[in-house]
């Protein structure tokens, strides 16, 4: 095996929100697509997200207030409102009524937080302090998050790129590819169905679960102590260029149910 297990992803880029406007009411015909550019001028650090159906991206950018760029779709009512701020918490919601739909673009401060569920719909958060972030039918694209990571996609993938806090991310029908991890911290990746691929740039302990996929594990050079199946005849369990240290620090839980579980060091 080699390196090649992990597909470079590239840095994910959100788009900033355009020029700042007052919001008004819309008036428009039916499938109409309505855009919307707001500037909240409270700091804000939180954003806890809600809603059935639109996607999401998250990013942040030098200035103390955040703008918010909303595309709304609706049969021709007025949409009702779809976000608020309660003190330093920005409250987003991607429905705004009957036949009605939100998709956000949103440039908050550095440092916040970003927490909540989307029903249906894509998320992607890009240098946020931290997440604690599920969807149910969606992908989710993770960048550049210092801080602790529990994501969830119970029907979606999740890509993830340069995290570094303690990880917890689970998907449920799709594949998890993460690389870049540098932080050091524990990593627990679940897949009741598809692939998970990890590609990490410092030694930390890592406990995957892969019910029915493989599991591709990328570590630095050091001692580990390595868990898992032994290699059978027809070529299941655990397959490394390893030696395990019973003693060591960082421990690689491993085990795939039906499939492979593969680890290789890299300099």
């Amino acid at each position: 095996m080699t390196a090649r297990l992990i597909r470079r992803a590239g840095a994910l880029t959100l788009a900033a929100a355009a020029t700042a406007t007052v919001l008004t009411g819309c008036g428009a015909g039916v499938g109409a697509k309505l855009t919307y550019d707001d500037t909240e001028k409270a700091k804000i650090t939180a954003i806890v997200i809600d809603g059935s159906s639109g996607d999401v991206a998250v990013s942040t950018g030098a200035a103390a207030e955040t703008r918010i760029k909303r595309i709304v779709r609706t049969d021709g009512r007025d949409p009702e409102i779809s976000y608020r701020v309660a003190g330093s918490t920005l409250n987003v919601n991607t429905s705004c009524g009957d036949h009605c739909s939100v998709s956000y673009e949103i440039t908050a401060p550095a440092g916040v937080k970003v927490s909540g569920r989307l029903s249906s719909g894509d998320l992607t958060l890009s240098q946020v302090a931290s997440a604690d972030v599920q969807v149910s039918s969606g992908d989710l694209l993770l960048n550049r998050i210092a801080g602790d990571v529990t994501a969830r996609a119970e029907s979606g993938s999740i890509t993830a790129n340069d995290l570094g806090g303690a990880l917890n991310l689970s998907v449920s029908s799709g594949d998890l590819l993460a690389h870049e991890l540098g932080g050091g911290k524990p990593i627990k990746a679940n897949s009741s169905s598809g692939d998970i691929t990890l590609g990490l740039t410092k030694a930390a302990s890592v406990t995957a679960r892969a019910s029915s996929g493989d599991i591709n594990l990328i570590v630095p050079m050091g001692d580990y102590k390595i868990v898992g199946p032994p290699r059978s005849d027809d070529g299941d369990g655990l397959n490394t260029d390893l030696v395990s240290n019973p003693s060591a620090p960082n421990v690689l839980d491993l085990k795939a149910s039906s499939g492979d579980a593969n680890v290789v060091s890299t300099p």
